[in-house]
């Protein structure tokens, strides 16, 4: 909001939202004093991805991840890469027709992954909120739910593959590194248990985000780093 560096904390504080006025546990604080809940924080940048992902006429998840990352101010950092992750994932399966997308499922997925992807809890409990999003996606094309065999395990197969590709690209995180990744991850598996082959690669991804960064950018250490590609 006033561009001051924010504060990362280790046990929870009580706060008002800025915004809706509602009190919360925080564990992000500026400074000067301004605090936004996490449903005011990442509800302008859903709603408006939303338009784009399903309006979009690509299959290349990847190109419609850059679309949102174009056309909206998304900050650097933050869970509302999880809602476009899955975003631009069901937006190209949707395109693709091969399983059916529909408003009600995108709600259904979304609603998922806001029980779990909270603003920061990438430090506090080791679980990026971008994981549950490519795990709410599979877990509803697949069926799974508390109880199911094969479906629950593979759901939790994909999701701790894309948890350790996470990990490989933290020190410090990285939100936009953390999407491309689990982009790759998700089309291998929707080839794997689907037959799906959605287009679009990682190896043409460039990344002109290194100077945004509040914690300092990897550089050399991330695959999608500009100087790297050229």
């Amino acid at each position: 909001m006033c561009g001051s560096p924010l504060e990362y904390l280790t046990q929870a504080q009580k706060s008002k939202c800025f915004y809706c006025g509602k009190e919360f546990n925080n564990y992000v604080l500026c400074p000067d004093g301004h605090s936004i809940c996490e449903e005011c924080h990442n509800k302008p940048i859903i709603d408006k991805s939303r338009e784009i992902y399903l309006k979009s006429s690509s299959m290349d998840p990847y190109f419609i991840f850059d679309q949102m990352l174009q056309q909206l101010y998304v900050p650097m950092l933050g869970c509302h890469h999880a809602f476009m992750v899955a975003g631009a994932l069901l937006g190209a399966l949707k395109k693709e027709g091969s399983v059916k997308i529909t408003d009600k499922i995108v709600d259904e997925v979304f609603s998922r992954i806001s029980n779990q992807a909270i603003g920061g809890y990438c430090g506090l409990t080791g679980i990026c909120g971008i994981v549950p999003a490519v795990g709410a996606c599979f877990a509803y094309l697949l069926g799974s739910k508390c109880g199911t065999d094969q479906e629950q395990k593979t759901v939790m197969e994909i999701t701790s593959e894309v948890c350790k590709a996470i990990a490989n690209l933290t020190g410090p995180s990285c939100c936009k590194a953390y999407s491309w990744e689990s982009l790759r991850i998700a089309q291998k598996w929707l080839k794997k248990e689907f037959n799906i082959s959605l287009p679009g690669s990682m190896e043409k991804i460039i990344c002109y985000f290194d100077s945004f960064h509040p914690h300092g950018c990897r550089q050399a250490r991330c695959p999608y780093y500009s100087k790297n590609k050229n």
